[in-house]
């Protein structure tokens, strides 16, 4: 068995940035969160469903 506390999120969620150091990885996770929107804007355009 483990001895690991089970987390309580939402409180707990701040302990990821234990594990991630934002210095080193807050701007590429930005980076692909831009990558993917401007994807999804895509292919919502390309569908016909954006602005007419």
């Amino acid at each position: 068995m483990s001895n690991v506390a089970k987390p309580r999120n939402p409180e707990d969620d701040w302990k990821i940035w234990l594990v991630v150091n934002p210095a080193t990885w807050l701007m590429p996770i930005f980076y692909a969160l831009l990558v993917l929107a401007i994807a999804v804007h895509a292919v919502v355009f390309s569908v016909g469903l954006g602005w007419q």
